[in-house]
């Protein structure tokens, strides 16, 4: 446990607690420590935040800085902040790999050097052979693999609880080439996407039961269950909304036409390898939530029976957030609220039952349960990363959507919010931050796209997140008086 200095303007103690890969502590210690400094500091709230920028301290140490400086005008000394550091890493939007995201990826990935070295070196060089295109797929996979026996294979998917078999990701093991190809057609259409300067508007669908429930809706999506959620007007790709398997396409034959379809394969390769890592480090988040993040919070909670404990997580740390919440024993409620910005999980991830199979339900069912205070899940239809890239990448093997596209099947919390669950309401980020808006316990989505908004494809908004009412709405998530 390292504490922090306060950024320009707070008064909030700041603390920092380290996790390694497999979710043990750095420092043994660390929560003991912690513990003390918030009695002593006389800390009522703790908020604990976790984001996946841990590419090197520096970057740590920004983005932890920018989200505590959005509190600057909590007018209380009894709120102390928490930073969870974790092997984790994000990707900046330009096309090629740099020195720094090599160097993160050597630390997400120690002892694989040598393969990090061999994937940049075929996506600097491009190769003119689809045969280098298909070796970038044997290296990730070598890259991402995990031991048949390990611990973190349990957290591959939010779709499926303890009912339901893990698998692994269909882009490692199907046609790299195909793959790759569907990568380019998405980043093609999220340029023309990001052209618009009006998104199309959302649709607000109504839960409609026995003979007059429509199979498909008139939005092109199935009706789930009892429960039907928001959603794009229309998938931000129409490659997300073919309803058939993808299937591969023949090589060309002739010189011209295959340098076109060669270049065009190099430019997915590239979101392949982005994809393939942001699933290895979402599988690790999920882990180190789960054994690492939610003991350390049991622990908290025994030492500071009087403090409140509130949950904070972005991107693939929402996810880590997330699995902490389910995984705290020795009774429910020990956690006061949890937020998840732009959360890179599954939007079914927290329901009772996947409407596309006969059973079992989402890996995060009944966290609302072991939750004092509300599940605020907050996203953004500007959100490319997840809006489109996740639900390319998240489909696992022997998967397929039979009636519905990938972006429902497959679709992330933080681009439409949660689905499936009966009850959960919908805001708007302005509506959510009026008084008494909130649910005092349980799911509620807040749908933040007229804030959440400002990036440029391939991520789009996934990033835009540093905003002074995203603090407010943790702030009323958590009723935390300023």
């Amino acid at each position: 446990m390292r504490s922090s200095e306060n950024g320009p303007g707070t008064t909030q103690p700041r603390w920092e607690i380290e996790f390694d890969a497999d979710g043990n502590r750095t420092d043994g210690e660390q929560d003991e420590r912690l513990a003390d400094a918030a009695r002593e500091a006389g800390v009522r709230h703790l908020v604990v935040l976790a984001h996946a920028a841990h590419n090197d301290p520096d970057t740590s140490a920004d983005v932890d800085t920018r989200f505590h400086d959005l509190f600057t005008d909590v007018n209380t000394d009894d709120v102390g902040f928490v930073s969870v550091r974790w092997p984790g890493m994000t990707f900046a939007p330009e096309p090629r790999l740099t020195d720094a995201t090599e160097a993160a990826l050597n630390r997400v990935f120690p002892d694989r050097e040598r393969l990090i070295g061999d994937l940049r070196s075929l996506l600097d060089e491009r190769p003119r052979r689809f045969s280098a295109v298909d070796d970038v797929g044997m290296h990730l996979r070598r890259l991402v693999e995990a031991p048949l026996h390990s611990q973190v294979n349990a957290y591959a998917t939010d779709m499926g609880d303890e009912l339901l078999p893990q698998s692994d990701p269909a882009m490692l093991f199907d046609s790299t080439s195909h793959v790759c190809e569907g990568f380019a057609r998405a980043l093609e259409q999220a340029g023309e996407e990001a052209e618009r300067a009006e998104r199309r508007p959302e649709r607000i669908e109504q839960p409609r039961t026995g003979a007059e429930a429509p199979v498909v809706s008139k939005s092109g999506t199935l009706t789930e269950a009892e429960t039907a959620g928001p959603r794009s007007a229309d998938a931000p790709t129409d490659w997300l909304a073919r309803p058939e398997p993808l299937t591969p396409s023949p090589r060309p034959f002739g010189d011209a036409e295959s340098e076109r379809a060669l270049d065009r394969l190099w430019e997915g390769a590239h979101q392949l390898l982005c994809q393939a890592v942001s699933y290895a480090i979402r599988r690790r988040a999920g882990l180190i939530g789960d054994v690492g993040l939610a003991p350390a919070i049991g622990r908290l909670a025994d030492a500071l029976p009087d403090t409140r404990i509130h949950l904070v997580g972005h991107g693939a740390g929402a996810r880590l957030v997330a699995f902490a919440a389910r995984g705290v024993k020795n009774g429910a409620r020990r956690i006061a609220s949890v937020t998840l910005l732009q959360g890179a999980l599954s939007h079914f991830a927290f329901a009772e039952h996947l409407p596309q199979q006969m059973r079992g339900g989402g890996a995060l069912a009944g966290v609302a349960e072991r939750v004092a205070g509300p599940v605020v899940c907050v996203y953004s239809h500007h959100d490319l990363e997840l809006g489109m890239l996740f639900p390319l990448a998240s489909r696992m093997i022997g998967e397929s959507p039979s009636l519905v596209g990938a972006d429902r099947l497959w679709g992330a919390l933080g681009h439409d919010g949660a689905q499936g669950i009966e009850g959960c309401p919908t805001l708007t980020l302005a509506d959510a931050l009026t008084e008494g808006a909130l649910p005092r316990s349980g799911y509620v989505s807040v749908d933040a796209s007229e804030t959440v908004r400002a990036g440029a494809p391939p991520q789009g908004a996934h990033h835009d997140v540093f905003h002074r009412d995203l603090a407010r709405l943790v702030l009323a998530a958590g009723r935390i008086r300023t």
